[in-house]
C-alpha cells in the first residue's frame, strides 16, 4: 500500500464537503442564546436555569492580528492541488494552496519535519493575512484536510482576511511518515474478533499487537516515544515561529484538539483564540474510555438509523440499525472473501462502521457499504477502512500517540474482563472500543507524560458531541473543567467534531473567532 499524496489528501477532504453541502451561513446576534432549540423552523432561545454567584471574569481575548507579512517558505501549490480537483475553486469559492514543510525537533525529540498546507479563499491580503491554524490527528483526518473543509464550509465573515493553515501531526499526511506496522499486521488487528472477552479468544489480537510494538520499536528506534501528544506540541510552537506571530489562534479536533491544549498550557504566552473541537480527558483510563466510547457509537448508530430510515431509498429497510446488527452477525459466523486472500469479518466491518459513524456526510455511502455486505459484496466495507489502513494512513501514528501518551498496560487477562463488562453494557461496541487496551500492552511505557493542568492563558472555547464515538462528550467535559478557564460548548449530535455542522454551533464558533465573544456558559445546540 502507497502512502497518500496531498493530493489523496484533498481530493478526499473535499468530497466530504461536497457531500456536507456548503449554503450560506448566517451569523447570529451577539448576544447568543444559552441554549437554543431547533425544528424546521428558526434556532429558538430557551431561557438557561439561573444559577449562582457568577465567578471571576475570563481573561480578555486577544486581537485578531494579522502576520507581520505574509508568511515566508510555502511554494504556491495552486496548480498541483486545483489541477487535481479540475479547477481551484469549490461552490463559487477560489481556493489557493501554498505547501511547505517545517523542519520541527531537536531538543527533546528527533529532527523531522512536519506538513503545513496554507489554504485561502482567493489571494492573500496584502500584508498578510490572521493565521488560523487548524491541527488535525494521528489516527483519524489530518490537519490539511481540516483545513481543507474550513475552507469550503466556515462562514465568509470568519475567512475574510484569514488564511487557514492546517498541521498534520508528525507521522501523518504531508509529514514525515511513521509507518512502522506491516499491512498485514494492520489488517490482522483490524478483522479481529470484535466481541472476544476471553483470554483465548483474544489471543490473535495480542499476537498482532505484539507484533507492531515489535517492528516499530525496530524501525522507529531512539524516535518511537517522539510520537505523542507533548511532542507535537513543541511542534506546534515551533510552526507559530515560522507563520511570524506572536499569539496563534487554533483550532484542533480530536487528537488534535488534545494536542492544542497541550500547547496552550506549555506556551501560555503564545495562546491566541483556541477552539477545541472533540477534546478527550487524557486522564482516562482505557475501561472508562472504551464505555464512554461504546455507549456514544450507539447514540452515533442511532442517528445513522434515523438519517437512513428519512431517506426515500435506504438500502436497509424499515430498521437500518437492526439490520446493520444482523449483517455484523452474519459477517461474525461467515466472513465473506476479500482481495488478496483476506477475510472481512465482522472486525472489518465494525471499523467500517465506526470510521463511518464518524462522519455524517459520509452516511449514505456506509449504508450502501452494508447493504452490500449483507449481500455478499464485501468492496464497500474495505473502500472505507482502506485510507486508515493505508501507509501513512493513520493507523501506526495513531497506535503510536495512542500508547505513548498513556502509563497503563493492561494484562491480557485484565483486557479481556473489562471487555466482558463493556459488552455487557453495550453489546454491539462495547468489547471492540475495550481491545484498544491491548494494542499497548507490548509497547515501552514513556518516562515523560507530563500531567494535565489548567491553562493561565486566553480562554479556549471547547465543543463535545454527545455522539462522537471517537472522542465522546463526558471525556470533553472533565478537560474543559480541568483546564479551568474553558467555555463548553454542546452539541447534540453524532459525528466526529462539531464545528461548522449546525448554525448553533456556528454561532458560538464564529462569535468567538471573529468577534472575540465567549458564548455563555452552559450553552448546548441541538442536533
Amino acid at each position: 500500500m502507497s502512502r497518500p499524496t496531498l493530493r489523496d489528501v484533498v481530493v478526499l477532504a473535499l468530497g466530504a464537503v461536497l457531500l456536507l453541502g456548503t449554503g450560506a451561513c448566517a451569523v447570529g446576534p451577539s448576544q447568543r442564546p444559552p441554549v437554543a432549540t431547533r425544528n424546521d423552523g428558526p434556532v429558538t432561545p430557551v431561557p438557561a436555569p439561573e444559577t449562582g454567584t457568577p465567578g471571576p471574569a475570563a481573561p480578555l481575548l486577544p486581537p485578531l492580528l494579522p502576520a507581520p507579512a505574509a508568511p515566508a517558505g510555502f511554494t504556491d501549490c495552486t496548480a498541483q492541488v486545483g489541477g487535481s480537483l479540475g479547477a481551484p475553486a469549490l461552490d463559487g469559492r477560489d481556493l489557493r494552496f501554498g505547501c511547505q514543510s517545517v523542519p520541527v525537533g531537536g531538543g527533546s525529540s528527533s529532527r523531522t519535519e512536519v506538513g503545513v498546507l496554507q489554504v485561502s479563499v482567493g489571494p492573500l491580503p496584502p500584508g498578510g493575512p490572521v493565521p488560523i491554524v487548524v491541527v488535525g490527528e494521528a489516527g483519524g483526518t489530518t490537519g490539511a484536510d481540516r483545513a481543507v473543509r474550513l475552507a469550503a464550509t466556515a462562514p465568509p465573515q470568519v475567512l475574510a482576511g484569514s488564511a487557514l493553515y492546517g498541521v498534520d501531526l508528525r507521522g501523518t499526511g504531508n509529514s514525515e511518515a511513521a509507518d512502522c506496522i506491516s499491512p498485514s499486521i494492520r489488517e490482522d488487528i483490524d478483522d479481529a474478533d470484535p466481541l472476544a472477552a476471553d483470554a483465548p479468544s483474544l489471543g490473535p489480537l495480542r499476537d498482532a499487537a505484539s507484533a507492531a510494538a515489535r517492528t516499530c520499536t525496530q524501525v522507529l528506534e531512539n524516535a518511537l516515544t517522539d510520537y505523542r501528544t507533548a511532542v507535537d506540541a513543541e511542534d506546534l510552537e515551533e510552526v507559530r515561529s515560522t507563520l511570524g506571530v506572536a499569539r496563534m489562534n487554533v483550532v484542533g479536533v480530536g487528537e488534535g484538539a488534545g494536542v492544542a491544549a497541550a500547547w496552550m498550557r506549555r506556551f501560555p504566552g503564545s495562546v491566541g483564540r483556541t477552539v477545541l473541537d472533540g477534546l478527550a480527558d487524557p486522564t482516562t483510563s482505557f475501561s472508562q474510555r472504551a464505555r464512554e466510547r461504546a455507549a456514544a457509537a450507539r447514540e452515533a448508530l442511532d442517528g445513522f438509523a434515523a438519517d437512513c430510515s428519512a431517506r426515500p431509498d435506504c438500502p436497509l429497510g424499515p430498521d437500518p440499525a437492526g439490520a446493520v446488527t444482523g449483517i455484523l452477525a452474519n459477517l461474525h459466523a461467515a466472513p465473506l472473501p476479500g482481495p488478496a486472500g483476506r477475510r472481512v469479518t465482522d472486525g472489518t466491518a465494525t471499523r467500517a462502521l465506526v470510521l463511518g459513524l464518524s462522519e455524517p456526510a459520509r452516511w449514505p455511502e456506509l449504508a450502501t457499504a452494508m447493504s452490500r455486505a449483507g449481500q455478499g459484496d464485501p468492496a464497500g466495507l474495505l473502500r472505507l477502512v482502506a485510507p486508515f489502513e493505508a501507509d501513512g494512513g493513520g493507523f501506526d501514528a495513531g497506535v503510536l500517540l495512542t500508547c505513548n501518551d498513556t502509563l497503563e498496560r493492561p494484562t491480557l487477562d485484565q483486557v479481556a474482563a473489562d471487555a466482558g463488562r463493556a459488552k455487557a453494557a453495550e453489546p454491539l461496541f462495547g468489547a471492540w472500543f475495550a481491545h484498544e487496551a491491548l494494542l499497548c500492552s507490548s509497547w515501552p511505557v514513556p518516562a515523560d507524560t507530563p500531567p494535565p493542568g489548567s491553562v493561565a492563558g486566553p480562554p479556549p472555547l471547547v465543543v463535545g458531541t454527545r455522539g462522537d464515538p471517537l472522542t465522546p462528550l463526558p471525556g470533553s467535559q472533565r478537560e474543559a473543567t480541568q483546564l479551568g478557564i474553558a467555555t463548553l460548548v454542546t452539541w447534540l449530535g453524532a459525528g466526529h467534531g462539531a464545528y461548522p455542522a449546525t448554525p448553533c454551533v456556528r454561532d458560538a464558533v464564529d462569535g468567538y473567532l471573529r468577534d472575540g465573544e465567549l458564548p455563555p456558559a452552559g450553552i448546548v445546540c441541538p442536533p
